[in-house]
């Protein structure tokens, strides 16, 4: 705490504090109106709905959150001298630990108090229905939980996640775009088959059941009480399967290929770099290749901006192909924190390897540097083809987004250069739990991005006020030289901080 970088990740990681909470505030009052008005204007067919919220929250947070979920491996303990109901125990009851659990918990308290308030006889029924639906969810959270840890645990299971994580996040992202948009097109309407199918799924499912108990009445209460009773005890059945091997010392490992005669490849050769500088971007290509999160976070930026652009009512909009190719690069300088704003934390132990190595840090930083801005610029390029062809973009709109691409991109990665020296973090990509950054990292991001912003908006305002074309291209090449000859300075400063702080960013990265 003596150190100015550990206090501002502390107040980085308040602000987030403050910033859930805020979250969790709104949400408690909206289930506590939702539970209190929906009774008072005999809409309680409509209570199942609030409950899946609850759900989704639950179950879906922690998957696409990885890092802010908690993170005890209970495999360690598993080593330990406990029994197996002792193990299970603990594991059920660190899953309340969770900041989705706690939120799910919150919003059901206050779902509950708005049903006594709108309706006091529901009181006990209700406490009840709620009590079985949250035990249900702490189970089926943990049951999910373990399965992405061991989906994790190897390479090709990080894979499949990755791509069902990005499937999930695109259909959701389609269906928040263009639910609103459908339901106010003439002549659109939902097959009674579909209709038939999305009814039954809500009675039988935990929610419908949950609701049901003390929405009902005698027959009807006590089936919908032994459902909910069925889907508990299905899920503590699975859960006790699961965690059984685990304690019983089930160790999940990476598949190989035997092979007869070892041969030794040889690096890459790249054009207009050393051998030394290809082999630093030879590694990182490496590194990252084993982390699809990391892949994900790079291309899902530009992907969502073009999904939002092609698809409900902004597709209508008569948007220029210059501001489409302008989103999309700053969607993807989004994504670069992920990657060049803890350049050292897939290296870990082998930090130290760079300091003993022949080639100083700052050529070790600019092959980096070179392989997270060569890896958005690809990316980039890719899609300036794309809006090219398809919208037939100018040549000097299109050097002008360009060229305030790079030096944003620049300026990105001196400064991901600094926060990797004064914030590492080690990262660690068989745990769902590992942030790419640090806390402090996303604030800095922020300070960043808003200046560029203002500026750019400034020259483009400027451009349109004095009818003058010409000025964002000079600007941006002024910007750009700037953005260089600043880099050079940082590079030589975050050297000389590395060398004396070797222990120090020694120490985090192998913690």
């Amino acid at each position: 705490m003596r150190r100015p970088g550990r206090r501002a990740e502390l107040g980085m990681q308040v602000l987030w504090i403050l910033m859930g909470s805020t979250f969790v505030l709104f949400g408690c009052i909206g289930f506590l109106l939702g539970g209190f008005g929906l009774p008072r204007i005999n809409r309680t067919d409509l209570l199942d709905l609030l409950l899946w919220g609850v759900f989704l929250i639950w179950q879906l947070a922690p998957v696409l959150f990885e890092g802010y979920s908690p993170g005890l491996s209970f495999r360690e303990i598993a080593r330990y001298p406990v029994s197996f109901r002792v193990f299970f125990l603990l594991n059920a009851a660190y899953g309340l630990s969770d900041p989705a659990a706690i939120t799910a918990l919150l919003w059901l308290l206050s779902f509950w108090l708005g049903l006594t308030f709108a309706r006091p006889g529901w009181a006990f029924t209700a406490a009840l229905a709620l009590l079985l639906f949250a035990v249900f969810n702490l189970l089926l959270n943990r049951i999910v939980i373990a399965q992405f840890d061991r989906l994790q645990s190897t390479r090709r299971g990080r894979e499949r996640m990755v791509f069902l994580t990005f499937m999930v996040i695109i259909l959701l992202n389609l269906l928040q775009i263009n639910a609103s948009y459908l339901t106010r097109v003439r002549g659109v309407k939902i097959a009674p088959w579909l209709s038939h199918a999305v009814t039954e799924v809500r009675e039988f499912s935990p929610q419908g059941m949950a609701a049901q108990v003390f929405l009902g009445s005698g027959v009807a209460e006590l089936t919908a009480l032994a459902g909910l009773l069925l889907y508990g005890l299905a899920a503590y059945l699975l859960l006790q399967r699961q965690l059984r091997v685990v304690y019983q010392g089930e160790i999940y490992a990476e598949t190989y290929t035997v092979r007869r005669k070892k041969k030794v490849r040889k690096g890459w050769r790249l054009p207009l770099v050393d051998d030394v500088t290809a082999a630093i971007i030879e590694k990182e290509l490496r590194y990252i290749r084993q982390s699809g999160r990391l892949l994900l976070q790079l291309i899902y930026p530009p992907i969502i901006f073009l999904v939002f652009i092609f698809n409900g009512p902004v597709r209508k909009l008569p948007l220029q192909p210059v501001w489409m190719l302008a989103g999309v690069a700053s969607f993807m300088l989004l994504s670069l924190p992920n990657l060049a704003y803890n350049t050292f934390g897939m290296d870990k132990e082998g930090f130290g390897r760079w300091l003993l190595s022949p080639p100083p840090l700052q050529k070790v930083l600019v092959a980096k540097n070179l392989t997270h801005g060569g890896l958005l610029a690809l990316v980039y390029l890719f899609f300036l083809v794309i809006i090219m062809a398809m919208f037939h973009l100018r040549a000097t709109p299109a050097i002008t987004v360009t060229v305030a691409f790079a030096a944003a991109l620049v300026i990105q990665l001196g400064t991901g250069n600094v926060i990797s020296v004064n914030w590492p973090r080690r990262v660690e990509l068989t745990q769902m739990n590992s942030k790419m950054s640090s806390q402090a990292a996303g604030l800095v991001a922020l300070l960043v991005m808003i200046p560029l912003s203002m500026i750019v908006g400034l020259i483009t305002f400027a451009s349109w006020y004095w009818k003058v074309t010409w000025l964002p291209l000079l600007c941006g090449l002024v910007i750009l030289a700037i953005s260089l000859k600043l880099y050079s300075f940082v590079l030589d400063r975050v050297a000389r901080y590395a060398w004396e702080h070797i222990e120090e960013i020694t120490g985090n990265l192998s913690a």
